[in-house]
């Protein structure tokens, strides 16, 4: 949006090169994103993408919460189907900023031609620019929007929904039976879990009543739950905390990877590419030369340790 006219600006520049072939290709994306389409597309992106930043933004971050980013999401669809209620004024609005841009660039607003059969794009007969844009980019673009969302979540919140009960004052036994059969593996089982989980469940609702201050994620909730108390409430939490939501910190690993083995490092072994990946991966931790003294004579070597102590002062 900020660089749309200076894209413009460079294009015209490029299509004045001597070059053909760079300029004919200038020449061509410039009439493309000039395109009223294009500009209304771009708009209603602007509009759909800054709801879901928020969303975005926090799904990328390393200590994800399963219960933050189901209520986010929530909160995010509830927006966009309140935008979607209310379309016809929305889209007035960004109806209103697009005559703006086409103004200024000297764009015509006009509907598309219509025929009896049209297979490449909309093709609605409708008798204002508004109206046909708003059904043919707008209205499809949130309801694409919505149900992504819808899917790509529903997962996350059949998972939730067995976690919920830990966060309830006045919760029913039977969801913290069923949630505590699903991970009974993970738990301390002694032959009564029912009964152990049962009590402590409601030991556990009797504190969060005393509580004033309710824990809104996992993390909060395990900050306030003694372990030694609460054993298995304790340990599902636990679960809850690590469970993924989203593939943000493996991508972050390959991406490192990319950046390390390079074109230029190409013969790279694997063994320096595994050394060079944890340093760059964890690089926000800090190693003191003690620590790998440390670590190196806890293994067996030929040498002496106080002869590897001294090769390492020699050294460094």
């Amino acid at each position: 949006m900020e660089l749309y006219e200076y894209v413009i600006e460079a294009l015209d520049t490029i299509s004045e090169w001597d070059d053909n072939d760079t300029s004919n290709k200038a020449r061509r994306l410039r009439s493309s994103i000039l395109d009223i389409e294009f500009v209304i597309s771009l708009f209603v992106l602007n509009k759909g993408f800054s709801i879901g930043l928020p969303l975005s933004k926090f799904l990328q971050k390393p200590n994800i919460d399963l219960k933050l980013a189901v209520q986010l999401a929530n909160d995010t669809q509830k927006e966009l189907q309140e935008i979607r209620t209310h379309a016809d004024d929305v889209f007035k609005e960004i109806f209103e900023e697009v005559k703006v841009v086409a103004e200024k660039f000297d764009i015509e607003i006009k509907i598309p031609r219509l025929t009896k059969k049209q297979t490449n794009r909309c093709n609605i007969p409708l008798n204002t620019p508004e109206q046909y844009y708003r059904a043919s980019i707008f209205i499809p673009y949130l309801d694409k929007f919505i149900t992504e969302l819808e899917e790509r979540f529903n997962v996350h919140r059949s998972i939730l929904s067995g976690f919920d009960s830990l966060f309830r004052e006045n919760g029913p036994i039977e969801d913290i039976i069923i949630l505590s059969n699903k991970y009974i593996e993970d738990l301390q089982n002694d032959g009564s879990q029912n009964q152990i989980i049962e009590a402590e469940y409601k030991l556990w609702q009797r504190k969060l009543m005393q509580t004033t201050e309710k824990p809104n994620n996992a993390v909060e909730a395990m900050a306030m739950c003694n372990q030694l108390i609460y054993p298995n409430i304790f340990k599902l939490l636990q679960i809850l905390v690590t469970l993924p939501v989203s593939s943000a910190t493996n991508e972050r690993t390959f991406s490192n990877l990319k950046r390390i083995k390079t074109y230029l490092r190409n013969s790279m072994s694997e063994g320096r590419l595994n050394g060079l990946a944890m340093l760059s991966i964890n690089k926000n931790y800090s190693i003191k030369p003690e620590e790998v003294i440390e670590e190196l004579a806890r293994k067996k070597r030929r040498l002496p340790y106080y002869k590897k102590l001294l090769i390492c002062i020699n050294k460094s």
